[in-house]
């Protein structure tokens, strides 16, 4: 699994993608569905601080997370970086991934309630992408936390 930075142009639907954070602290993941939109996990209640999408009149966003949301590009970015998380994995087909995504956002499957450590927004990409709950960022965590133990 890797990154790549990206640019709009190189976008294709049921790409996984992410942007940083924070600086680089963290990242916030997705899943592009075409038509400049992105399904992702946010938690509840959570409002961006510095959202230049307010209140954007292309998607609707409000800057407030609420579990599973569609939001235009824009709006996920939040003007920071955009990347393509790369697998070494076999995926599924950009169709069945939109599809999977658009069954969270619909309510049709349920993906639980966000939570940074154990059901976040990475853990909700990778599962749209390959079927696994796989997040690198806790990964990264727990070995630096090992290596200080």
């Amino acid at each position: 699994m890797g990154q790549k930075q990206s640019t709009r142009s190189m976008l294709k639907p049921g790409d996984h993608i992410f942007t940083n954070r924070a600086g680089d602290l963290y990242y916030h993941h997705g899943i592009y569905v075409g038509d400049d939109l992105v399904i992702h996990l946010m938690a509840a209640g959570i409002k961006k601080k510095n959202s230049k999408c307010g209140s954007c009149t292309k998607c609707g966003y409000n800057g407030r997370g609420n579990g599973v949301v569609k939001t235009c590009l824009d709006c996920f970015l939040d003007g920071k970086n955009l990347y393509i998380f790369e697998y070494g994995i076999p995926c599924k087909s950009p169709d069945e991934v939109i599809k999977i995504a658009t069954e969270f956002l619909q309510g049709e499957r349920d993906f639980g309630t966000y939570n940074f450590v154990s059901n976040n927004c990475e853990d909700f990409a990778s599962y749209c992408k390959t079927g696994q709950r796989l997040c690198s960022q806790r990964e990264s965590f727990i070995r630096v936390v090992t290596r200080l133990i």
